[in-house]
């Protein structure tokens, strides 16, 4: 039977109120869901202008499940997470992020940053290790140059960590589910000294594989982590603190891509037929290879974060960082023949970073922020790629050029970063606020470029040169003290880009190297707002951004690869929302949706899909103008419900459930019919238990993700021929979780 979307959000929705009633305890009251809403008090820190924000309390992501940034967006609606492995992590918010095609491109950052305890990660997969014993994660839309940096003209994801405390605490969590799924969680926390506190966290997942291969019989997909984080938190007095962080992360993954679909052209599947002339048995719907992928990524870091307090209010902060990420991948072919193995780009990346930050107190008339931030970058890749030398690689590629070849190519860059900020709030009266914000970011970045053995090239040293400014203004005004609207207008520009990972384009020549900043404008205008002593919440938004010289990939058919280029301009416009409601005690329901149009307004040099390319007469571009932006799904929402009550003697009870749900997007900048991946909706179910146990308390909880076993792909990506690989999201996955906090 068929069940209607709206039909589970109903159900959904009532889940909870249809369990006995039952006071909630002092417990339960503590564990409540925490979301964004409008408090009376007016924010006093020039940073936290209003905006569509989606700030979840740490204790909420260990509620609903939340451990993986590709999870996020189910709390998150706008936010898109496509994660083919650790080095290849996209993040998208509203439609605005990274441009890049199938072929990712070290030479380009991502217009959304990732930042963890105030330190930039330059890349998504810096942050691999679960998200575990967070304090707190905020997603922001729209440009956030003036605070946060250059890179983050799409928005930003800021992730704040617990830190050490004065109290002994500790916690030890051990999870079992399906397919060899387990997991140990443990933490330690407390004083050291009267002035000195640590805290230390580690972590163990491994996760089974869910896709078969029928070659081998395996079960691909799966992966093994290991991470650890130490802190030391010093208080020498009260005006005065250092926190030290370090940590480091093992993780080795078996990725795998399932053949989704083979597409005939012209009546004609050109992939099929030719994997079997060569040989080989392709299965459309799974996977059926010779070989198989491994991958490792070894990451780590530090960072030191000192506050004073200095007279009359004022805080002075500086952060200090420096984090390595080394990725070495083994890649194959995807069928059950020998094509290639042992393939794909080793990454070394190694950033350092200082930031000082000088805030005022809460002034009757003003305050503000000011700072100063280095950041340099070193990072470097090196890719290999070993062909077979037999009849069945000859068949396949068509002539013998590359039989037996090893193809290597070397890519470096090194980048220098200078920037200076200020953000200040004017409380111009009672009710009306104004907040202003400019940054000013220098930049140098030098790289190149070296390919042997197919189409050889040389880039020789590339030096490019960019001053990037941003600029924040918004009007916020209090209608009453529990309503609020405001309206920011904001300029941001993402960096500019080198072509380090595929060199110049055979026809647009040397000036193809280099990559030009992106331009994004931004309004929104909305309101924040509570009601019924708080039980009700509601916030609501209007944005608009307009991006020029977007940066996105094209394609050159003399080289045969990706390269980046400036494509013209997209726009993002829609409404987001955010509605809680608390009817009862112990119970919260909560509603948050983004309902998006994201369109390329020129873009007249892309690259065209499969289904024109292999029609034959195909043109060398194709005019996307006015289509939707890839990876943009139109509709996105999350529907959450929890109630809690205590059943007596000590002992609190929950029943939780969350839908959410994208409708279907473009899996490629090209927007090939072939790889847009459809709309689905996953559904997450988990109750449990917990009761005190000595000076501590133990818990108990039964979780089932997917519960409806909805088969989906989180990514989709056109092959040579017509023919589409995607990663496959996991499956019904049935588990439990023991823990005791102490």
């Amino acid at each position: 039977m068929k069940v209607s979307h709206s039909t589970w959000l109903i159900g959904l929705a009532l889940l909870p109120t249809l369990l006995p009633a039952a006071e909630s305890t002092q417990a339960a009251e503590e564990n409540r869901l925490k979301t964004v809403r409008v408090e009376a008090d007016r924010a006093i820190d020039p940073q936290k202008t209003p905006s569509s924000s989606t700030a979840i309390d740490g204790k909420e992501l260990e509620q609903q499940g939340i451990q993986r940034l590709e999870d996020l967006p189910q709390l998150a609606p706008g936010l898109d997470v496509a994660i083919v492995d650790p080095y290849d992590t996209r993040l998208t918010i509203r439609g605005i992020g990274d441009g890049g095609g199938t072929e990712i491109n070290i030479g380009m950052p991502s217009s959304v940053g990732l930042f963890l305890d105030n330190v930039y990660l330059s890349r998504p997969g810096m942050l691999s290790n679960d998200l575990l014993d967070i304090d707190s994660a905020t997603v922001l839309a729209g440009p956030q140059g003036t605070i946060y940096g250059y890179s983050t003209t799409g928005g930003a994801i800021d992730i704040r960590t617990r830190k050490p405390t004065f109290e002994p605490e500790g916690s030890f969590k051990q999870s079992f589910g399906q397919r060899g799924y387990t997991q140990t969680q443990g933490m330690l926390s407390g004083p050291l000294s009267e002035t000195l506190a640590g805290r230390i966290n580690f972590s163990h997942t491994e996760r089974g594989g869910y896709v078969k291969n029928q070659d081998s019989g395996h079960e691909l997909g799966g992966s093994i982590q290991d991470g650890v984080r130490g802190q030391l938190y010093w208080v020498p007095n009260d005006d005065f603190s250092l926190r030290l962080i370090a940590d480091y992360n093992d993780a080795r993954n078996d990725p795998v891509s399932v053949l989704e679909s083979a597409n005939p052209i012209n009546g004609v599947d050109l992939f099929l037929n030719r994997a079997r002339t060569a040989g080989a048995n392709p299965v459309v719907g799974g996977v059926n290879t010779d070989d198989e992928n491994h991958t490792r990524l070894q990451q780590g870091g530090v960072s030191a974060e000192a506050n004073w307090s200095l007279a009359n209010g004022y805080n002075l902060r500086s952060t200090t960082a420096f984090r390595y990420f080394g990725y070495k991948p083994s890649t194959t072919d995807t069928l059950d023949i020998p094509l290639y193995a042992d393939s794909g780009a080793d990454v070394r990346d190694r950033i350092w970073s200082q930031e000082v930050r000088l805030d005022s107190p809460r002034g009757e008339h003003f305050d503000y922020a000011i700072g100063a931030l280095y950041f340099g970058e070193n990072l470097d890749t090196y890719a290999h790629d070993n062909y077979a030398n037999n009849a069945q690689a000859t068949t396949w590629y068509g002539n013998s050029a590359l039989n037996g070849k090893l193809v290597q190519r070397w890519g470096e860059i090194d980048e220098n970063v200078f920037s200076l900020f200020t953000q200040g709030t004017w409380h111009a009266t009672d009710r009306l606020d104004v907040t202003a914000g400019v940054r000013a970011t220098y930049q140098e970045k030098s790289g190149s470029f070296v390919r042997v053995n197919r189409n050889d090239f040389n880039s020789g040293n590339l030096k490019q040169y960019n001053t990037l400014p941003a600029g924040l203004l918004n009007f916020s005004y209090w209608f009453q003290p529990n309503l609020q609207g405001y309206l920011t207008l904001a300029y941001g520009e993402k960096a500019g880009g080198l072509n380090i990972s595929s060199g110049a384009a055979g026809r647009a020549g040397y000036d193809s190297l280099f990559i030009d900043p992106e331009q994004t404008r931004s309004a929104e205008i909305g309101i924040k707002s509570n009601w019924l002593d708080q039980r009700v919440s509601f916030d609501a938004a209007l944005f608009y951004s307009k991006i020029d010289s977007f940066q996105t990939t094209a394609y050159d058919e003399e080289f045969q690869t990706s390269y980046l280029i400036n494509a013209g301009t997209i726009r993002s416009r829609g409404v987001a929302a955010d509605l809680t409601v608390r009817p009862i005690d112990g119970l919260t329901v909560g509603l948050n949706g983004t309902l998006l149009d994201a369109r390329y307004m020129e873009f007249s040099n892309g690259r065209c899909p499969a289904e024109v390319t292999l029609a034959g007469n195909a043109p060398a571009t194709c005019d996307l103008s006015g289509e939707r932006v890839f990876r943009s799904p139109k509709v996105t929402y999350n529907l959450t419900s929890r109630y809690e009550w205590g059943l007596g003697d000590g002992l609190d009870a929950f029943v939780s459930a969350r839908w959410s749900y994208r409708s279907w997007a473009y899996g490629t900048v090209e927007n090939s019919r072939f790889t847009r991946i459809p709309g689905y909706g996953l559904l997450n179910l988990s109750t449990g238990l917990s009761g005190q146990y000595n000076d501590g308390r133990w818990n108990a909880s039964l979780w089932l993700n997917n519960a409806l076993n909805k088969t989906y792909y989180r990514t989709l990506s056109a092959g040579s021929y017509g023919e589409v690989y995607g990663n496959k999201g996991e499956p019904r996955t049935l588990g439990v979780t023991l823990g005791y906090d102490f």
